[in-house]
């Protein structure tokens, strides 16, 4: 099994577990927040002050489009 590999089996059981809390608490928003908060602390754990704060600044300046039709399951 290759790295690559892992990523994606995590990605899977992570996101069929948000799918189950989505279900269970009916509010996609909180639980994408909250997947998004626990992984904003473990990039903190692991990455210096200056790399945090260059992806942190990263995801601030990004100018994303926004979707024609908001979905909100």
């Amino acid at each position: 099994m290759t790295e690559d590999d892992d990523i994606w089996d995590l990605n899977q059981k992570l996101y069929d577990e948000a799918h189950e809390h989505n279900e269970r608490i009916k509010d996609s928003m909180m639980v994408a927040t909250a997947y998004i908060a626990v992984g904003t602390k473990i990039l903190r754990t692991v990455l210096d002050d200056t790399n945090y704060k260059k992806f942190m600044d990263h995801i601030a300046e990004e100018e994303p489009r926004p979707f024609k039709k908001p979905v909100l399951h």
